[in-house]
């Protein structure tokens, strides 16, 4: 029988996966996923493979991660990343983003 990983677990996977990647990869694609079907997606993966690696999140993990990562290397840049992923405060700007899920593609 496998284990299944805790939260925490998963979120400490996936802070390191993050981070190795941003070290990796020097250019980054913000790409917004909504309304997108499973099929579609995994075409898209399949596509990418073996030349981009397709990650996708929670936007408050994303972000935490990015600057967390941010303060461990010294590397502010990556802190560019989170107005990105953030929604803005103006109502009237905010309603077509509402269900916004975004994906970093390395």
């Amino acid at each position: 029988m496998v284990n299944k990983l805790s939260k925490a677990e998963k979120k400490i996977a996936y802070d390191a996966k993050l981070c190795q990647l941003l070290d990796e990869y020097s250019q980054i694609l913000i790409a917004a996923a909504d309304n997108v079907g499973s099929t579609q997606l995994q075409n898209i993966r399949r596509g990418l493979r073996g030349d981009s690696v397709v990650l996708m999140g929670k936007n408050t993990m994303m972000k935490r991660s990015v600057r967390i990562h941010s303060e461990k290397t010294g590397n502010k840049t990556f802190l560019n990343l989170i107005p990105l992923l953030q929604v803005y405060n103006n109502i009237d700007y905010l309603v077509p983003f509402l269900c916004l899920s975004w994906s970093f593609l390395f």
